[in-house]
């Protein structure tokens, strides 16, 4: 019996410390709820002094203030006429109409009659000056723009459709990953209606990412993909052999080829010029010498038509094995690339550095030129 007295008197006990606890916690629900009312009369006396006093554009901050804190059909009205006198007609209409949704309670005072057909006459006069904007973006399937006006980001479920915008001027911007920002400025009038379209160009400086599935979005590569190709080389982004340096080719250098054919060309010019003396002396000479036998008169003259026949077939055999070299160094010119190249390219390399046996060989004999090119 004394066991179950002691327990009755805990069970007791419990459920007063319970309901204290609750009184405690309700009391200070209500404690905050007087201190929000009350912070929210203040700011409403003060928003409302200053609208009536024709300073709106400072009434606009103490109002959404004081509604924040606690809804007032009158304090709402009024924040709703402030805001379409500043030029917010969306935002203002938007108020005056939700105020007016609000059935009066049954015995409304004068005050708030009077602030309820304020608001409707006020928002009679602002539906007119209402503008809309009709937003078009064109961008790639699968291509996601975001679309901000004034810097307030647009809905896409908006964009095609009638948006409600005040008169004015306005910023529109269009963005999307890996793409050129398009933006358009305009001004409406009240009650105007206008299309803005709006196009979505590749950035050229975008990285260009890899298609999903393949090896390099994965960072690593299949060894099937290993055996079939040798060449490659499917390095994990932090996992590169010591002393391997990846390069990125470019467009062959074929510089040593342009100048090989400069150089070629020049030579077989000269060449041309001297074999042109040369065929000239070898004429004069054909009707002073008989049987290949000149006279001893005539031995300057087949000498300078030798000597200019041995410069022609040098220089053409030099230009011909410039013209043919730079022929080669064309057709196997090595790419350009970043730090270092592959080993394909320096195996390249190194068997056009064997190939320097390239030989020119000439003859001269009275009224004939020979030339052959051994490699």
């Amino acid at each position: 019996m004394r066991v179950n007295r002691v327990f009755r008197g805990k069970s007791a006990c419990s459920v007063w410390c319970l309901a204290a606890a609750g009184l405690l916690v309700t009391g200070s629900v209500a404690a905050q709820e007087s201190a929000d009312i009350a912070a929210a009369r203040s700011f409403a006396v003060e928003g409302l002094k200053l609208a009536d006093g024709g300073r709106c554009d400072q009434a606009i901050d103490k109002l959404q203030r004081a509604e924040k804190l606690h809804h007032s059909a009158i304090v709402l009205g009024k924040l709703g006429e402030c805001l379409v006198n500043q030029g917010r007609i969306v935002e203002g209409s938007e108020a005056l109409r939700k105020m007016l949704r609000e059935p009066p309670p049954a015995n409304p005072s004068p005050a708030l009659l009077k602030a309820y057909e304020r608001a409707q006459t006020a928002l009679d006069t602002a539906k007119p000056q209402i503008a809309n904007v009709v937003i078009t973006v064109r961008a790639p399937n699968g291509v996601e723009p975001a679309v901000t006006i004034d810097g307030q980001p647009v809905p896409a479920a908006v964009l095609g459709g009638d948006r409600p915008t005040d008169p004015g001027e306005h910023v529109i911007e269009a963005s999307a990953p890996g793409y050129l920002k398009a933006s358009s400025k305009f001004n409406i009038g009240p009650g105007r209606k206008q299309s803005i379209e709006l196009v979505l160009e590749r950035d050229p400086s975008a990285p260009v990412a890899p298609p999903p599935g393949t090896s390099e979005a994965n960072g690593t590569g299949t060894p099937g993909e290993a055996a079939s190709n040798p060449e490659a080389t499917p390095y994990a982004s932090n996992a590169r052999p010591e002393g391997v340096t990846l390069g990125t080719e470019g467009a062959p250098n074929r510089t040593a080829a342009y100048v090989s054919w400069v150089l070629g060309g020049v030579a077989l010019g000269v060449g041309a010029g001297f074999g042109y003396i040369a065929l000239k002396d070898k004429n004069d000479l054909d009707d002073k010498c008989s049987s290949n036998v000149c006279p001893r008169s005539e031995q300057d003259s087949l000498d300078s038509a030798k000597r200019a026949g041995t410069i022609s077939t040098i220089a053409i055999g030099v230009g011909a094995a410039g013209v043919v070299l730079g022929t080669v160094l064309f057709f196997t010119a090595s790419p350009s690339s970043t730090p270092a190249a592959d080993s394909a390219t320096a195996a390249k390399r190194r068997r056009f550095a064997q190939a320097d046996t390239l030989r020119a060989r000439a003859g001269l004999g009275v009224g004939q030129v020979k030339l052959a090119v051994d490699f």
